[in-house]
């Protein structure tokens, strides 16, 4: 008996199934399926200011909040710290005066160079650095001493202030909000997403580079759901896109008039994403309808029956 899509969910309830899909979809493809990878995803230790978390084992400017805690990291995280046995006094530091002009010092008290506020990772203007687009978090750094870490992140080192070794800065203020939220380049999660990859090439055709970049998407979309315990709107936008190379928006529309037994937006979105992905027409369907499958088998339904 083939399957009508009238019989699957309402509109209402299509973008929860579009989710469930995608997670479903994510723990598989960079898990490498059936071929004994694992679906584990990973999780790391830094994220911003607006709960995003960070591509990166080590703080650096903006990814200076603890992901357990939420809280703003101190200067105990830097990896240069304690190095030598010294613990803060390994870092390099930077005096500020009355005008915003900082003297960088090494470790050993050597001074190195001259450097304005303005060159400092998380300048938001005049002589404040901070983390996020309003002054909640901007700190007036003239005439403070700074501890300056490995990866550039500045850390508080004035005692008699409330924030004293604490992380204050942030590469770009106002960009703080598309973080990454899975290491890509660390070792384990190339495994991961190799293994996604190769399982794309072999059930869909994909191209080598298309499905890495896939797989990637998928991953960082598992990460997002499992440390958040759930996605934003523009999550959706992102993953859909890079995964089948059209707008979520255009998706849901397409099986909107799918539901109500019109097939000719899905077959010309179909044609759209077989383009953006570069496959051909056939070989983009089975690709929509396998990273669907599993999520729909778990509302009864056989996605080989559903058709366009």
């Amino acid at each position: 008996m083939k399957v009508n899509l009238n019989m699957i969910l309402t509109w209402r309830n299509l973008a929860k199934l579009s989710i469930t899909a995608l997670i479903v979809a994510a723990f598989s493809a960079c898990g490498g399926g059936g071929g004994g990878g694992s679906s584990s995803v990973l999780y790391y230790p830094y994220e911003t200011v607006y709960g995003d978390i960070c591509r990166t084992y080590e703080a650096t400017p903006g990814c200076t909040f603890d992901q357990k805690t939420g809280q703003r990291i101190t200067v105990s995280y830097d990896p240069h710290y304690d190095r030598y046995g010294y613990k803060s006094d390994d870092l390099w530091f930077v005096e500020f005066d009355s005008s915003g002009m900082g003297a960088v010092y090494d470790d050993l008290g050597r001074l190195k160079y001259y450097s304005d506020v303005s060159k400092f990772a998380g300048w938001v203007g005049g002589n404040y650095i901070g983390v996020g687009t309003t002054g909640l978090f901007w700190e007036d750094i003239r005439n403070g001493t700074y501890w300056l870490g490995k990866n550039g992140v500045l850390y508080n080192a004035n005692m008699l202030e409330s924030n004293f070794g604490q992380a204050i800065n942030n590469k770009v203020a106002s960009k703080a909000t598309d973080t990454n939220f899975a290491a890509l380049n660390s070792e384990s999660n190339k495994k991961l997403i190799k293994l996604g990859a190769e399982k794309l090439v072999k059930d869909y055709g994909f191209k080598k580079d298309k499905a890495t970049v896939i797989a990637s998407a998928l991953n960082s979309f598992a990460v997002t759901a499992s440390v958040r315990g759930k996605v934003s709107t523009k999550d959706m936008n992102k993953t859909i896109q890079a995964v089948f190379g059209v707008e979520f928006s255009e998706a849901l529309a397409a099986v909107k008039e799918l539901k109500s037994g019109n097939k000719n937006s899905m077959q010309e979105l179909t044609q759209r994403s077989a383009s953006a992905l570069g496959l051909k027409p056939h070989q983009a369907q089975q690709f929509i309808k396998g990273m669907y499958k599993n999520a729909l088998s778990q509302w009864g339904y056989d996605v080989d029956q559903v058709m366009w």
